[in-house]
């Protein structure tokens, strides 16, 4: 199938990442991250689950390897589950950005001003990425990020029908996130001096988003739940740790910023207050004292991503 007829997308669904694959002349929706048939039929419905932390973190039993979108990827669950312990986003560094300038932003933005927050934001963001894609052998192109006032929809290689109010749309096609004025905690600070960080934080979250497809990793996670069509239980635990890693790296990176550009410590204690997050949201809900956790060991790990391997953590710790 021609890449340019399918549209591979990620939505935010209850905090977390959703795939889906939309074909562009027929409209068609399906959960999963190839055109590639699922292989769950083939397996038996009492395989039994495997308990991530035993599984083994030696790249060379369950090796990554950089695929596109439409690729047929081998392997059953376990193997998948290998390869997701093992990707390239689990060891190694992020690098600390020296220069980050964030442009005064007021509590009421224009579209302007909140454009300008944006880009800047991006381009301090980018330079996180770039370096950490590229010291993996990871392919990298800095997204764009497009303000519009919802519903006034903007042109794009996206459906229209696809663009929500509440949530950036992350459009993988032409590389751009959408962003809707209204959206995100740098929308309801009310000190003008942590507005900027706080956007930055909103898209530090988004910007995974792009980072999980151009590393391929979302791939081997919409694969992974594929095989395990007709397990809700294994397929809920797989699609929490796939969307706690993601939230985890974000605060790893809105971090590595200086300290100016920073999300403000308050945000942060916000962020890592369980009362703030909703447990029943979203259809696959998460247990807040899990969101917390990983936001906590993404803000404090100096840029080490091993601390947000959610998927060699106990059952507990992503519930």
């Amino acid at each position: 199938m021609a890449v340019g007829c399918v549209a591979i997308l990620l939505l935010a669904v209850g905090g977390g990442l959703v795939v889906l694959v939309l074909d562009q002349q027929g409209d068609q929706e399906q959960s999963t991250a190839s055109d590639a048939p699922s292989d769950a039929e083939d397996r038996s419905e009492t395989d039994a689950p495997v308990d991530p932390t035993s599984l083994s973190t030696d790249p060379a039993e369950s090796e990554f390897e950089g695929v596109a979108p439409y690729d047929e990827l081998t392997g059953d669950a376990d193997d998948l589950r290998g390869v997701l312990a093992n990707n390239p986003l689990t060891a190694g560094s992020l690098p600390d950005v020296s220069a980050c300038d964030l442009p005064a932003t007021p509590v009421e933005q224009s579209t302007e001003e909140l454009q300008a927050v944006l880009d800047a934001s991006a381009s301090c963001l980018n330079s996180v990425w770039a370096s950490a894609m590229s010291d993996r052998g990871l392919p990298w192109e800095p997204p764009t990020v497009e303000v519009y006032t919802y519903p006034d929809v903007p042109n794009s290689t996206c459906e229209a029908d696809t663009f929500e109010p509440d949530y950036p749309r992350v459009c993988n096609l032409n590389n751009v996130i959408y962003w809707p004025v209204g959206y995100g905690v740098g929308a309801s600070q009310t000190d003008p001096e942590r507005v900027p960080g706080a956007y930055l934080w909103d898209l530090a979250a988004v910007y995974m988003s792009p980072v999980a497809w151009q590393s391929s990793t979302v791939v081997y996670y919409g694969t992974l739940l594929d095989t395990l069509e007709g397990d809700q239980e294994q397929a809920d635990d797989v699609w929490r740790r796939h969307s706690l890693q993601m939230q985890c790296l974000g605060a790893a990176a809105s971090m590595q910023q200086p300290a100016r550009a920073q999300p403000a410590p308050e945000l942060r204690e916000e962020l890592m207050d369980e009362s703030t997050w909703d447990p029943d949201e979203g259809s696959r809900p998460i247990d807040p004292a899990s969101r917390v956790h990983w936001l906590a060991a993404g803000f404090a790990s100096d840029g080490d991503v091993g601390v947000c391997n959610t998927w060699v953590a106990p059952a507990e710790q992503v519930a």
